[in-house]
């Protein structure tokens, strides 16, 4: 997984039986809903909705901009190369992990610099290539460093909690780890297959406790598409080198580990978000209906250009192989309130901008549209605060932290 193709035990038990029925659909006091709730014999929560939101006409949300931290030009803490994470603290205050850098640098809710924790280099509260930000639940602010074989943390005044050893060496983007509710942390490793198959090694989640002590190892979803399929491959002639590329809007999947303990995973060609246990019982399943978006010549000749580094060292790309529909799908996160977040993909001007919002039990709320472009997969969402990653027109990297604006919300003419 890169950064754009490399996640809740059943929620609400009761509330989804009152608003099940096999094959009989539900209502709402916001409005009519057309979708479908079924549980089948297995447990299994099957949730189909049509392409008509529950929101009704003119109340659906607004993402509005209220601060954008950086800059194009000068030499303060706000200049970002490259921004890998970010992590938003009880306090509002937004760490991001400038990775050019190898800096977590710290602002308060206004975009105000408060202090810059660290630095690029192998000593005690150094990095040497950091892939996340995460707070943990004992209030610190943890950074897994996988070329230094370490995780570190700092309390929230920038001082060194630990650092401690944790298997590392190489680089998944984004990374894959994170925290369960009963505060276990989790990060990937390389194990072999499960089935004890010859498929080699896969990548696993190692279970560690507080003391970073490996207690499980749990196997994230398989891949449910052909890699060959939906990939350019060049080997060189004499073996020696292999390179692949995804080919341009070929489907992917995705997967996430939730703090509920579970895995989401997205089939972005199907529009199929599914919920798993570690053991691979699925206990929901969330379609919506769509209309794919047809694939310009225009967006060929760009993905085309893009992939000029592959063809330059021998790679071969075969137009005929790019698909002329593109999938609906690219991304997905959760809200602090449990709301499914789905990235559309629409027009190329769209481009991650277009969200489609479901509630906790699954049921297509409606189309949420940014003001900015996500440049990063993982936004953080803090009751009505929105954190995000975005880049200008020149690839200059910002994070903003926008307001979810819902029906009924009294709006401050500052953010018209």
């Amino acid at each position: 997984m890169d950064m754009r193709d490399a996640s809740l035990a059943v929620m609400f038990a009761a509330f989804t039986a009152s608003l099940s029925g096999c094959g009989t659909s539900s209502t709402s006091a916001t409005g009519d809903w057309a979708g479908t709730i079924d549980t089948l014999t297995s447990g299994q929560v099957v949730v189909t909705n049509t392409a008509d939101p529950l929101w009704p006409a003119g109340s659906g949300w607004q993402v509005i901009e209220e601060v954008r931290i950086g800059t194009m030009d000068g030499t303060g803490p706000d200049i970002f190369g490259r921004i890998t994470s970010i992590e938003v603290d009880a306090a509002g205050r937004v760490y991001v992990l400038e990775a050019q850098s190898q800096e977590l640098r710290v602002f308060d809710r206004d975009g105000t610099h408060v202090r810059t924790i660290g630095r690029k280099g192998g000593g005690p509260g150094e990095f040497t290539r950091a892939v996340m930000v995460k707070t943990g639940p004992d209030g610190n602010i943890w950074v897994p460093d996988p070329e230094n074989n370490r995780v570190s943390a700092f309390d929230t005044a920038g001082t060194v909690a630990f650092s401690r050893p944790a298997p590392g060496g190489f680089i998944i983007f984004p990374w894959p780890g994170g925290f369960d509710d009963q505060g276990f942390y989790y990060g990937p490793v390389f194990v072999p297959a499960p089935d004890d198959s010859d498929q080699g090694f896969h990548i696993g989640l190692a279970q560690y406790d507080s003391e970073l002590q490996p207690v499980d190892t749990l196997f994230p979803p398989d891949e449910p598409y052909d890699l060959d399929s939906r990939r350019f491959a060049h080997q060189s002639a004499d073996g020696s080198s292999y390179m692949a590329v995804r080919i341009p809007f070929s489907p992917i999947f995705r997967w996430r580990y939730e703090p509920d303990g579970t895995f989401w995973s997205l089939i972005s060609g199907e529009y199929k978000i599914f919920q798993l246990t570690p053991a691979g019982d699925t206990l929901r399943t969330i379609t919506r209906e769509f209309e794919p978006y047809p694939v310009t010549d225009e967006e060929v000749d760009a993905a085309l250009e893009r992939l000029e580094w592959f063809t330059r060292q021998g790679g071969k790309v075969v137009r005929s192989r790019i698909p002329s529909k593109k999938p609906p799908t690219e991304a997905f996160f959760f809200d602090d309130e449990g709301n499914l977040w789905v990235v559309r993909v629409t027009t190329a001007e769209d481009e991650w901008k277009v969200m489609d919002v479901f509630d906790p039990v699954g049921r297509y709320l409606g189309e949420v549209r940014l003001p900015f472009r996500l440049s990063n997969e993982r936004p953080v969402v803090r009751g009505a605060d929105f954190w995000a990653v975005t880049t200008d027109e020149f690839d200059v990297p910002y994070v903003v932290r926008a307001r979810i604006v819902k029906a009924g919300d009294a709006v401050s003419p500052t953010m018209q």
